[in-house]
Formats: structure tokens, sequence, C-alpha cells
């Protein structure tokens, strides 16, 4: 019968800890950016190619109920928008701007091939 060593489990251990660490902690990447583009509601745009001022009211009816809003870019690049404080709603900044263009500034944050948008500043275009 085998009988590893008190070491080499330990080993093994700390092998399968940094192989998880690696996995899900994957290093951000962030910057302070300014995006010209549209307030979107993305599940409603990806799925069912809704958007626009005649989808504006089912936007807001989205995001109120909890959707995560978004910004599309003028080259169509959706931006994913977190909050920048915790437990607080991501949308309240853009829900006056639903479906309209904007300029927004914040911090650009790039993880798992996502970059998200953390609203500072938002104003109409």
């Amino acid at each position: 019968m085998f009988k590893p060593c008190k070491s080499l489990v330990a080993f093994g251990i700390g092998v399968f800890l940094l192989s998880i660490s690696s996995a899900f902690g994957e290093t951000q990447n962030s910057r302070e950016v300014t995006i010209k583009g549209r307030v979107i509601d993305p599940v409603c745009l990806i799925t069912m190619n809704m958007k626009g001022e005649g989808h504006r009211e089912c936007a807001l009816n989205c995001a109120k109920a909890g959707v995560n809003l978004a910004i599309m870019d003028e080259k169509g690049k959706i931006y994913p928008i977190l909050p920048e404080k915790i437990v607080t709603n991501p949308n309240q900044p853009v829900l006056d701007y639903v479906e309209k263009a904007v300029t927004v500034k914040g911090t650009l944050i790039e993880t798992g091939g996502v970059s998200y948008i953390m609203i500072k500043e938002v104003k109409g275009s």
C-alpha cells in the first residue's frame, strides 16, 4: 500500500489551491475613460433586437426590475455597468438616459474578456 508523505500531500494541496486562485483570481485592468454611446437594455437588444426610443419604456421597466443596463459605444461594443459602491443600483446614474445618447466618464474594468464601466459622470449628448 502506498503511503504519501505529509510534505507531498501538502505540496499537492498547495498546487491545487494555486490553480484555483489562478483560475478565479484573474488580474483586472482598470483605467479612467470617457465613452460616447447609448444607454441600452442588453437583454432585449441581444435576444430580441429591441432598441431605440420605441423600446425606452420597456427598458426602463426592465431596469427597475433588476436588469443591468449597459453602454453601447459608437462602434457597437457593449460595456455592462457596475455600481461605484457595493449594494447600490448600478442603473441609477443612467435611468434618465435609457435608450438615449450619452457621454460617460468612469473607470473601465477589464476582466474575463468583458469590459465593464463604473460610471462617475454622465451627460446627455
